[in-house]
């Protein structure tokens, strides 16, 4: 179930429940889940790193505990007793070791020898015999199996420990002790016991990592401290990072015999022994020992009774690590996983809070958006229907303007050609041609100051339009140019070309009705005067006076003279004619080109165009706008179902680790005792 639990709290990295926890909690207020970066002996402060690197750092904590845990579970299993003597260099870890065996087994000296692993275990183990297996690789190590191992010879032993350690990474030292199973720890008769003898905690920060991590494997540690040196930073490390699971540590004072204030010796480690470990504190009567390990008489064939002390110190670690399991054993399991639990419990708790926080937070803060994200969209659509209104209005305005002022324009394009000089009859045809130039450049005229005020007309509306935007999405730049409109010189012109027929003006209709006209009224007063009867035969008289062969005289020179003259009025009309017929033939092709409408339409689009630009302008900043405040909402919806779950999360992991807790709270020391 412990395992479960552990592994729900690290199965996903969103749901980790470290990934919020506050930094100044996970560096201080944490056992097992602490996080103490160190280079060297010099702390790193955890504030600094992201949360993501401490989330990563805590994964692997947690990864680690599953790990430790299902040693935890192999040990408390297992009938067999692991017992790592460890401490710092020089201290006489390998001279207690031998002091334990009564052999000289283990090489020891003044300069630090050991390094690396030494398991020492009893011989039966091995059929009986007396072996040194060097092993490089410990996974595959094989008893049974030669090639997963190197027997060494015992009086190589020295050699291999202090020089030629880098092939391997353990030994293991199978040897007899021929005392009674009431005298050896090895050959107890009761539980299978090992005795690691471990290098210097201070030797390298690679070796000490080593022992740090070995411990976990361990039932029970013996530490070994210089009576001289006391308790270094290096020691201390280890005890804290021990008291995480061993809540009792057997510790002997090493070397004790040399000095001369022994009183104020075991005062001052004592008070050390308190802080580092308050349980080992409580029972320093059977924990702690203060003892000469050198002094032990390692003779076989020696009777020489050992020292009191060193007597009581055997006595009390066979009882400890014989008779009393529940604490070197079982109680490490159970102070282990109560600070495993309480961990997380803790973090559970933060993050539990801290998720509710967020998720009220975040629902808050959406309500409280709202409003403003609707009335965002409502004056977008007004503020775009403004748009479009005062853009068409202007449009229609610019294209009404055009289409009057050409229409005036044509009715006065005559005017044109009062500027230009008649150069006489034989230049006639370059007179039409410039009469014609002249009316066109007119009209062209007429159109660009059509366009030009299309132009100013749009940059108002432009203004405009710009200020309606502006008071709703902050100031910005005017997008939109109206220089660029009407730029192509296309569409403008009306072209007429001269043609021969231009220089008379034939159509008599005119005249014909004037002439009709005058002769109508004079032949009605003529006829009230004389009478028509006497015209009529006043003119038959004269024409029988003068005969029919003069009336035949006088009819061709009358015609000649009649035509004649009739060719003279023409010629001599022809300039007022070419004037007429062009002016006429203008007009006619305005109209029928319908010209205007064209005009005022292209100049409506040219504006059209370079407002709509604008247009589509405040409309990209208002879509920007609300895609911003929607992508906004959207996170912080997404925030709000996040945070929801992980509260739901965390309460559901808190729930069942304080059960968990609870369960492991109650068992007492009796009822392991009985489990035992």
């Amino acid at each position: 179930m412990i395992l479960d639990a552990v592994r729900r709290s690290s199965v996903h990295s969103d749901h980790s429940p470290f990934k919020n926890a506050p930094k100044t909690l996970i560096s201080t207020d944490l056992n097992i889940l602490h996080l103490d970066l160190k280079v060297g002996h010099a702390s790193t402060d955890i504030s600094t790193l992201e949360s993501k690197s401490i989330a990563n750092l805590l994964t692997d904590r947690l990864d680690q505990s599953l790990t430790h845990l299902k040693k935890l579970q192999a040990r408390v299993a297992d009938t067999a007793s692991k017992v790592l003597v460890t401490g710092d260099l020089n201290s006489g870890k390998s001279t207690f070791v031998n002091a334990l065996l009564k052999r000289d087994i283990l090489p020891a000296d003044q300069q630090p020898c050991t390094s690396i692993f030494c398991e020492v275990l009893d011989a039966l183990l091995n059929d009986g015999l007396e072996q040194v297996h060097a092993i490089p690789n410990i996974e595959q190590y094989n008893r049974l199996d030669p090639s997963t191992y190197h027997i060494i010879e015992m009086r190589h032993l020295y050699k291999l420990i202090t020089e030629d350690f880098e092939n391997y990474k353990m030994l293991k030292v199978y040897t007899n002790d021929c005392r009674t199973t009431q005298e050896s720890l090895l050959h107890n008769g009761v539980v299978d016991i090992a005795l690691i003898d471990s290098p210097g905690l201070n030797t390298d920060s690679v070796k000490t990592t080593a022992v740090f991590a070995r411990q976990e494997e361990i039932d029970v540690v013996v530490f070994v401290v210089s009576a001289e040196n006391h308790f270094t930073l290096s020691g201390k490390e280890f005890l804290w990072n021990a008291a995480n699971e061993k809540t009792h540590i057997f510790i002997v004072v090493n070397r004790f015999d040399s000095i001369r204030d022994k009183d104020r010796c075991k005062r001052l480690i004592l008070d050390q022994i308190r802080q580092l470990s308050p349980a080992t504190y409580a029972d320093a009567e059977d924990l702690v020992h203060f003892v000469s390990a050198g002094s032990v008489d390692l003779d076989p064939q020696s009777r020489k009774v050992d020292a009191p002390d060193f007597a009581r110190l055997e006595q009390k670690l066979r009882a400890f690590v014989l008779e009393n399991r529940t604490k070197s054993k079982l109680m490490p399991a159970k102070n282990y996983i109560s600070n495993l639990l309480s961990d997380i419990t803790t973090l559970c708790q933060l993050n539990q809070e801290k998720s509710a926080n967020q998720h009220a937070q975040a629902t808050m803060e959406l309500e409280k958006d709202l409003p403003a994200y609707q009335q965002l969209l409502t004056v977008r659509e007004r503020v775009l229907r403004q748009v479009e209104k005062v853009a068409e209005t202007t449009v229609s305005s610019i294209q009404m303007h055009v289409s009057s002022k050409l229409n005036t324009a044509v009715e006065h394009v005559g005017d044109a050609i009062h500027t230009i000089e008649y150069p006489g009859i034989l230049l006639i045809w370059q007179y039409a041609q410039d009469i014609a130039d002249s009316m066109v450049q007119k009209m062209l005229k007429d159109v660009r100051q059509e366009e030009e005020h299309a132009r100013r007309d749009t940059a108002v509306c432009l203004e405009r339009v710009h200020t309606m935007a502006s008071e709703h999405m902050g100031s910005h730049p005017i997008t939109a140019n109206v220089e660029k409109m009407c730029v192509k010189n296309k569409d403008r012109c009306v072209n007429i070309a001269v043609e021969v027929t231009d220089f008379f003006d034939l159509v008599l209709d005119e005249k014909l009705s004037n002439c009709a006209f005058s002769f109508g009224a004079v032949t009605l007063v003529g006829s009230r005067m004389l009478g028509f009867k006497d015209a009529v035969s006043s003119i038959w008289n004269v024409s029988n006076m003068m005969g029919v062969q003069n009336m035949r005289r006088w009819v061709v020179p009358v015609v000649g003279i009649a035509g004649v003259g009739f060719l003279v009025y023409v010629v001599g009309d022809m300039r007022n004619a070419v004037e007429r017929k062009l002016v006429k033939k203008f007009k006619l092709a305005v109209r029928e080109s319908n010209y205007i409408h064209g005009q005022s339409q292209r100049i409506g689009r040219e504006s059209r165009k370079i407002l709509r630009l604008e247009g589509w302008e405040v409309q990209n900043r208002f879509q920007k706008a609300i895609e911003q405040k929607e992508q906004k909402r959207s996170e912080t919806e997404l925030l709000a179902a996040e945070s929801k779950e992980r509260a739901d999360f965390f309460a559901s992991i808190l729930a069942n680790s304080g059960l968990l807790l609870e369960k492991v709270e109650m068992i007492s020391a009796g009822a392991i005792k009985e489990i035992a």
